[in-house]
């Protein structure tokens, strides 16, 4: 869908110099704040939760846990959206009932051991896979889904709109990153993320150069053949995403209101995003990523300098809020704006709002004062 969008945007193929550009940066990203969760002394060998309590004042990992949690019931909005629909066109089920079916699963599969749920994800997965080769398949069109033309500010565009896709995932990669041996380890699991996803964008672009429609499920159901069951690939494919969002939206909630049960954040997780699925909140995937693009990467780039700092045997020092905050309200105003690289200008006033931070001398510590946060 995000390839057949960024086609749609551009009224033809997608230039490859944005999608290659727009890859190493999230690839940076996921890096940078992956490598919290690399064992020591790689890393910080914790998961964000943890990660938050040694690098960020108790306001910020609150205001943070807020706003990944916001974040991921949109998420799973949009996963159910897809999938719902999906499971109602196959089965000839109005949409709502398939959103509440498909719901419904995903929250019964959080409570599986992780066991479990890892085998969900690598069936989920493969079948995502399988959805593509269908597209590649069925729906190739006739001329190059990829161009070498620059592309102007529409490849800004298409470059804010990747950052947007992996920015909650991103900013959360230490909880899937935490336990990893080395960087190594880290450094093939950002591939097996990365490599995958710009070739399945290429894939959505050939879509629309075919069809000229960025709604896949439509697409699937007015096709023929084996086309026709794609929509089986859809409602499982989205599958594991849809655990994803639960879990880490789950987590994020408990940050914010620490006594509150698992099943409790679940459900608010799942009951909005089920709402939102409904009102199919898929279709608005390309907005959904400019929001989350310029809220939330800004606060890797402050995050992952002072890891590295730490790593290199500097003294800790708290990440202050005015080094990610500004820049993300700046980024979030542009977007609705409608200026397409607005989140490229967040990390910009990130990075250089770090700087600042990193040149200023640490203020003196008084030692009879002992600060416990």
């Amino acid at each position: 869908m995000l390839g057949a969008g960024m086609a749609d945007r551009h009224g033809g193929a997608v230039p490859l110099l944005g999608l290659l550009c727009g890859g190493a940066l999230i690839a940076a990203l996921l890096l940078g704040q992956g490598a919290l969760g690399v064992r020591p002394p790689y890393g910080e060998g914790a998961t964000l939760t943890e990660v938050s309590a040694r690098y960020l004042p108790r306001s910020s990992r609150t205001l943070l846990a807020a706003v990944l949690g916001a974040a991921m019931i949109g998420w799973n909005g949009f996963n159910l959206g897809l999938g719902g629909a999906s499971l109602a066109t196959v089965a000839g089920l109005p949409g709502v009932v398939g959103v509440v079916l498909l719901a419904g699963a995903v929250l019964a599969a959080s409570y599986a051991p992780p066991r479990v749920g890892n085998r969900i994800a690598v069936l989920t997965t493969l079948s995502a896979l399988a959805l593509v080769a269908v597209c590649v398949v069925r729906l190739r069109p006739d001329t190059a889904p990829v161009t070498l033309r620059p592309g102007g500010l529409a490849a800004g565009a298409d470059i804010a709109a990747l950052v947007g896709y992996v920015s909650v995932f991103g900013l959360r990669a230490p909880d899937f990153s935490r336990g990893l041996a080395t960087r190594r380890d880290l450094t093939r699991c950002v591939l097996l993320l990365v490599l995958p996803a710009l070739l399945v964008i290429v894939a959505g672009a050939g879509v629309w150069l075919r069809t000229g429609s960025t709604d896949v499920v439509a697409v699937l159901a007015t096709g023929d053949g084996v086309a026709a069951y794609g929509n089986l690939f859809v409602a499982s494919g989205v599958f594991a995403p849809a655990l994803t969002t639960m879990f880490s939206g789950a987590l994020a909630l408990r940050g914010v209101w620490p006594r509150l049960s698992t099943t409790a954040a679940m459900l608010l997780v799942a009951v909005p995003g089920a709402a939102l699925a409904a009102a199919r909140f898929d279709r608005l995937l390309l907005p959904w990523l400019s929001v989350l693009a310029a809220a939330l990467p800004p606060l890797i780039v402050p995050m992952a300098v002072e890891a590295r700092r730490r790593r290199r045997g500097h003294p800790p020092r708290l990440v202050p809020v005015w080094t990610w905050l500004p820049a993300g309200v700046v980024a979030t105003a542009l977007t609705a704006a409608g200026i397409g690289a607005a989140p490229l200008c967040g990390l910009a006033l990130a990075a250089l709002a770090t700087g600042a931070h990193v040149a200023r001398p640490p203020r003196p510590v008084d030692p009879r004062v002992v600060r416990l946060d």
